[in-house]
């Protein structure tokens, strides 16, 4: 504990007084967190030894709370969607397309961009497009259905190009929920999206 003016014998200074009543003991982290003083004066608690106020009172009543109170994930209040597009133009028209307070939406340029975010983040659709750059559309599809993870039955909603129009039954086989044909068409988008999610009927695609 620290020397206070009434330590100190009358008559005498500073320099008189025993070097046992100089020295103090060093503070801890802890303590100084959460007024843990070792030795407080007599009438005085730990807590006014160690009275804080601003940033460091918010910082203990936040760490004191967290010890009573356990922190529980809730599910999210709307609608996750994971695009995996490689065309900066398609993109930009999903932005557009998707933009909903009810959704929530994440772009990625390539294939193990998208499995790495799902493994990450819980989602509840997936956007993907076919020529995916580092890993394909068909790869993916492969990789998430074969995974053994809560999400390998996340509904896929394939972005089908021209050339892969004639291959939408092939790919439905290995695991593809749905597709849409590109150029992409808010009519048709907002259909399949809401028949795989009818909780967007409402949402305003």
């Amino acid at each position: 504990a620290l020397v206070s003016r009434r330590d100190i014998p009358r008559g005498k200074g500073v320099g008189d007084v025993p070097e046992n009543k100089m020295r103090s003991k060093p503070a801890k982290v802890s303590d100084w967190l959460f007024g843990h003083d070792q030795n407080p004066p007599a009438g005085e608690t730990a807590e006014d030894a160690f009275d804080s106020f601003g940033p460091i009172s918010d910082i203990r009543r936040a760490l004191q709370q967290a010890s009573n109170h356990p922190v529980t994930q809730g599910p999210h209040d709307f609608t996750r969607i994971l695009v995996a597009e490689a065309d900066a133009y398609h993109r930009r028209v999903l932005r557009v397309l998707l933009a909903s307070p009810r959704l929530s939406a994440i772009e990625v340029e390539d294939g193990q961009a998208a499995v790495d975010l799902l493994a990450l983040r819980s989602f509840d659709l997936l956007l993907l497009d076919m020529d995916l750059p580092l890993m394909n559309g068909v790869d993916v599809i492969r990789w998430v259905r074969r995974s053994t993870t809560p999400w390998a039955d996340i509904p896929i909603l394939g972005l089908l190009s021209e050339a892969h129009r004639h291959e939408a039954g092939k790919l439905m086989s290995i695991g593809m929920t749905d597709w849409t044909a590109k150029p992409l068409s808010r009519h048709h988008l907002a259909d399949k999206i809401v028949h795989l999610l009818p909780g967007l009927y409402d949402a305003g695609l």
